[in-house]
């Protein structure tokens, strides 16, 4: 953990992450990612927040949220490939 903009939080590939508000912020856009794919995992989930991030042209994204999701027995019978998907949402901003 390291602080940046006044808040806790890490860094992947150049973005900041973090759970909390960042004061004085710019929300481009809120994010959101669900990966489905057998053994996937949160870095993959904060990989494709990143990319989007990026793109953006923003630097950090704040009130991130994360977990998984168990698949109903209706989803499972449209072609999901695991039974369980990581999901990552949060608030792509500049400062």
């Amino acid at each position: 953990m390291e602080t940046k903009y006044g808040v806790k939080g890490n860094i992947l590939d150049g973005i900041f992450f973090t759970e909390n508000e960042i004061p004085n912020t710019n929300i481009v856009k809120h994010l959101h990612v669900e990966i489905s794919r057998q053994n996937s995992n949160l870095t993959e989930v904060k990989k494709e927040l990143v990319r989007q991030a990026k793109n953006l042209g923003a630097v950090a994204i704040m009130n991130f949220k994360y977990g998984q999701k168990k698949h109903s027995t209706l989803a499972l019978l449209s072609f999901k490939w695991d039974t369980e998907s990581w999901h990552g949402e949060g608030d792509a901003v500049n400062i």
